[in-house]
């Protein structure tokens, strides 16, 4: 409530901020401004000559203004279009513009500049703000998900508030932390976008190649996200209002073990150990078919029983204008998502204000101040959903006398997960950035940058005693403080001439950040009551094993320079040199150098091609070479560190807890790329296709270490990698009428990946079930590959060559005379079996053994590269069509190829504890007697044979294609607003993740981690929401 009072405090202040006087002229005039097709132009900017007194046109390209007198000025300009001045001689006015070939390319930030898209020689992609609107995109990660080739972007999870991963060209590093791109707001880097309004943004530019990223040197390895923010334009001054809410529902539902199939399946358990022996069948199921026992007479639906439908409310509100001195622009939004399981959920609250001012026409000065302040209210979603699926559905929630169940056989009840947890986090954001910009004369200028930037995380977490332990009964508490601040400044000197054809820029600037990092962790056990989570309740049980505090600094300089060159536009150079000094590494290795070169040729201008103008706009071939780093490594890996909270026999003291290596080295990737652009018949069709080669040389990584050394690991430079690929995206304007319009965009990238070079050759396991060689891949999972089930005990029949047999039952014995394919045999019969010696059986997988290592005895050494999560192409299909004034969106992105490894159906699969309930599809399929052509193995694994963790049984197709948004909108007609003194309103209903085609069989087949070589793993992932929505925008 404290929240929401605080944005309408701020929002209601905004219309009082800024209220300028503009006087009222004495001639009205109105007209329409139209293309030399007389089609109309929509938002032409229609300005008084020598005044801030304007408007722009309505849809219809209509537009109404109040002139000072007659025979007065006005400028006319429009996007692609020569601006055009009119003298006011009557009350009505026909203006048409003609199109500027040249103007449509629009400009796009580049580092440290902006340059215009037809004289760009890498490989940059631009999303403007309408993109960005059409999506209904809350966070930049949606904004770009589906719109870019070349760019995957994965969502975490479905929990509000949480985070996704973006790659750009694949993966170039092993390091967590070096594996995202480099975000740079308004010229500032950061770290995190979670933070940003979208609704604050007026364009995106993603730099993927060397050539483009080099500017930013050490940080740049994995692409460049340049995001610049809405400023003022000269003008009375707009308001705009932005609404929207939402219903939330879940998009996909696991099925889970009703109660009559879990009857079924201990049933089935039973039946088995009375014939085979062994294991513990369930003692009681008497009780549990008692129907007077209302403990354990119900049927449970534990997601229906957390899940219900999320409400989500956003509002925006802006004003921006000014005069020809001074322009601003300031917008508060507030953000409020509940998640679709109980006792989540996301908001926050934002405000943001930008301004310029020129004092002089040799000096401009400007600023951006950006605060945002979050909640996010979450949960251990692992711990909840696999109790979710597994608990026993007829085990009650509440004892008989009212009582909410904790943990009762084992199992956690999911209802008190949800409704007696803690689990909060406050992040409070703020970036203060400063310009100054001074033009010695029209060749020379000079630009100093000062930012400041400050970022709190305040987690807090209760584990309450009712679901920590079933018989300690013990809560747990923690408390996490981390803080990041950092300033940077940057001095530019930019020198931009041209003489007849030839156009010259160059620039060269310096750079220096610094950051800071303080961490503090708190953990208690044991506190008094379950309802407070401040550590005031744990000061006398202190887990000090657990406690402590970390302080570290960072800091770089840099310097770099940029030449650019073209003659007529026709043949382009661009060449870039950056020189970075980085305090995380030793003396020898602290400075790296980062260069690229670019050229491009605009083969549509040579006379050979001057048969093609009538129908090819702009031809250009782009070639770029550049080398880019990556410093993404712990602030000191390279010295020796050691620890003093080491306790022995009662005695502080201190121990090494790192080994430091001197000679660590900057990550490295050297990147190629070739590059075509086409436009055809003035931008009615444009097309970019583009192929790159990147080679990363000494990636950082943690080293595994031998036992005996006392250390785990120590970070060094373990190898190569590279990634190859192509990128095509194809925009057209298919419909291009009075009264219709459609266009669409269409995306494609594929990218191979491949391990070049591991220290020493060695290959080794990452985390449990991903596999790191050389000639291989990331995303590699290593496991066991099934067979299938054996039917009978006699199935485990194998030939010499280990090529499986087929039993025939003859004469009332199996009889080996056949192989699967029909071929006679008559040779020895082996079986597989244990290490122990024990054989398989029937109802056990079949474990296929690779080649090699074929001996009959199933054990690590039989593990093999069964899969990978990959796709192998991503991209995108974005349409709308617009009929007057009612348009529809539609947004797809799709990922074909890669797989899955479902976990989260393994674990609760396995037969490994009597309690677990297995997946319906499970209970249904499993081998119970010999004979039975069974998908699932017997329903008890007494050697955890079928349970081996990493099988390809549990590999799924990750591939989908996902319906992301619809969106159908409707300005409403000039005449029914204009008493209102609004300029325009649009109102719209969407539908976000409307349709998702996949095989998966888990929630959803996209999720993200944060180590970028443990990819593909589903282990419990809070699932999506379908949601449906309202909205509205308006202008005044």
């Amino acid at each position: 409530m404290r929240l929401l009072q605080s944005f309408l405090l701020i929002s209601l202040s905004l219309f009082f901020l800024v209220n300028p006087a503009y006087a009222q002229g004495g001639f009205a005039v109105k007209g329409v401004i139209v293309d030399k097709t007389g089609f109309p132009l929509p938002g032409a900017n229609v300005m008084e000559k020598g005044t801030s007194n304007g408007t722009i046109t309505d849809l219809d390209g209509n537009f109404s203004l109040n002139v000072s007198k007659k025979g007065v000025t006005l400028t006319v300009s429009f996007m692609g279009y020569t601006p055009k001045d009119v003298v006011v001689k009557d009350k009505t006015m026909n203006i048409t513009l003609e199109e500027n070939s040249k103007l449509l390319d629009e400009v796009v930030v580049v580092g440290y500049g902006t340059m215009k898209k037809r004289d760009v020689t890498g490989a940059i992609t631009s999303i403007s703000s309408e993109a960005i609107e059409q999506k209904m995109a809350t966070n930049v990660f949606e904004a770009l998900q589906g719109t870019t080739a070349g760019v995957q972007v994965v969502s975490g999870s479905g929990q509000p508030g949480e985070s996704s991963s973006i790659k750009i060209r694949g993966t170039s590093t092993f390091s967590a932390e070096g594996v995202t791109p480099l975000y740079i707001v308004d010229g500032v880097p950061l770290e995190s976008i979670d933070g940003i309004n979208t609704n604050d943004i007026t364009s995106m530019e993603i730099l993927k190649d060397a050539a483009s990223a080099a500017i930013y040197g050490s940080r740049s390895a994995n692409g460049v996200i340049i995001i610049t923010t809405k400023s003022g334009q000269e003008g009375k001054a707009r308001i705009d209002i932005k609404y929207n809410h939402s219903w939330g529902t879940l998009s996909h539902k696991v099925p889970q073990a009703n109660r009559k199939e879990r009857l079924l399946y201990d049933q089935y358990r039973k039946e088995y150990f009375e014939t085979y022996g062994g294991g513990n069948p369930d003692e009681s199921s008497d009780i549990l078919n008692d129907p007077l026992n209302s403990f354990f007479n119900v049927d449970n639906d534990y997601l229906d029983m957390i899940t219900s439908t999320a409400q989500k409310d956003q509002v925006d509100i802006s004003v921006g204008g000014g005069t020809k001195k001074l322009k601003y622009f300031i917008n508060t939004g507030y953000y409020n998502e509940k998640g679709i399981i109980s006792n989540t959920g996301f908001q926050r609250l934002n405000t943001r204000i930008n301004s310029d001012y020129s004092p002089t026409d040799w000096m401009n000065m400007g600023s951006r101040i950006s605060l945002t302040y979050s909640k996010k209210k979450g949960l251990n979603e692992g711990t909840l959903l696999s109790a979710v699926l597994t608990r026993r559905p007829y085990f009650n929630t509440y004892y008989p006398d009212g009582s909410l169940v904790g943990v009762f056989n084992g199992q956690k009840n999911p209802i008190a997960q949800v409704n007696y947890t803690t689990d909060f986090t406050d992040s409070y954001k703020a970036n203060f950035f400063q310009f100054f910009e001074i033009k010695f004369n029209k060749y020379l200028k000079f630009r100093a940058n000062i930012n400041a930037n400050f970022y709190l995380d305040k987690r807090k977490k209760l584990e309450p005693s009712l679901i920590t332990d079933e018989w300690q009964k013990q809560n747990k508490g923690y408390s996490y403080n981390y803080l990041n601040w950092n300033w940077m400044n940057e001095d530019i000197l930019t020198y931009a001439r041209k003489i007849k054809d030839h156009n010259f820029t160059a620039m060269v600037g310096v750079s220096a950040q610094q950051w800071r990092y303080e961490n503090e962790t708190f953990v208690g056990i044991n506190s008094s009551t379950d309802f407070i989570y401040t550590m005031n309740a744990f000061a006398a049980n202190l887990d000090l094993s657990s406690t402590g505090s970390t302080l570290s600094n960072h800091s770089m300089a840099s310097i770099f320079a940029r030449v650019t060159y073209d003659y007529k536009g026709r043949y382009l150079l661009n060449a870039i040199m950056r020189r970075d000094g980085s305090s995380r590494f030793a003396k020898e290795n602290k400075w790296g150098n980062f260069p690229s070169v670019s050229v491009g040729w605009r083969f549509s201008d040579e006379k050979f091609m001057k048969f093609s103008k009538k129908f090819l706009e702009d031809g250009k071939i782009r070639a770029s070479f550049g080398i880019t780093g990556n410093e993404a490594i712990g602030n000191y890996d390279y010295i020796y560190s050691y620890s003093p909270n080491s306790i022995y026999d009662g005695v502080g003291g201190v121990i090494p807890t790192r080994i430091g290596k001197d000679n660590l080295k900057w990550e490295e990737t050297k990147q190629f790329n070739l590059g075509l652009d086409l436009n055809f018949w003035n931008s009615r069709l444009t097309i970019t296709a583009d192929y790159y080669d990147k080679y990363t040389d000494g990636l950082l990584a943690n080293y595994q270490l031998p036992k005996e050394s006392g250390f785990a690991y120590m970070k060094t430079n373990v190898g190569e990698m590279s990634n190859r690929g192509f990128e095509i995206a194809v925009t057209g304007d298919i419909i291009r009428t009075k009264d219709w319009k459609w266009n669409a965009s269409f995306n494609i990238s594929r990218n191979v990946n491949r391990i070049e070079k591991l220290s020493e050759g060695k290959a080794y396991m990452e985390g449990d079930i991903w596999w790191m060689q050389e000639g291989g891949r990331v995303g590699d999972f290593y496991g066991f590959k099934s067979a299938g089930v054996f039917a009978y005990d006699e199935s485990n029949a194998f030939t010499d060559k280990w090529e499986q047999l087929t039993p025939v039952f003859e004469n009332g014995v199996f009889q080996y005379k056949y192989l699967l394919d029909g071929k006679e045999y008559a040779g020895n019969i082996r079986q597989k079996t244990l290490p122990n010696g024990k054989p398989f059986r029937g109802g056990d997988y079949n474990w296929e053994e690779p080649e090699g290592t074929r001996d009959g005895v199933i054990d690590d050494n039989d593990r093999m590269v069964i899969g990978n999560a990959m796709p192998d192409v991503t991209g995108g299909l974005n349409t709308t069509v617009t009929w007057k004034n009612l348009s529809l969106y539609l947004g797809f992105y799709y990922s074909l190829g890669g797989q899955i490894y479902n976990a989260a159906e393994h674990n609760r699969n396995m037969f490994k504890y009597t309690g677990t309930t297995p997946s319906p599809e499970v209970i249904h399929n499993m081998w119970l007697h010999p004979g039975d052509q069974a998908i699932y193995p017997r329903p008890y694994n007494d050697d955890y044979n079928n349970a081996r963790m990493g099988n390809s049984f549990y590999l799924e197709d990750a591939s989908f294609i996902r319906l992301q948004n619809i969106r159908v909108a409707y300005d409403l007609p000039e005449n029914w607003i204009k008493k209102l003194m609004l300029k325009n309103i649009n109102i719209y209903a969407f539908v976000n993740n409307a349709l998702t085609w996949t095989n998966y069989s888990g929630f959803d087949p996209e999720f993200s981690t944060n180590n970028p070589l443990q990819v593909g793993k589903d282990s419990y992932r809070y699932p999506r929401k379908r949601e449906y929505g309202i909205g509205f925008s308006a202008n005044f």
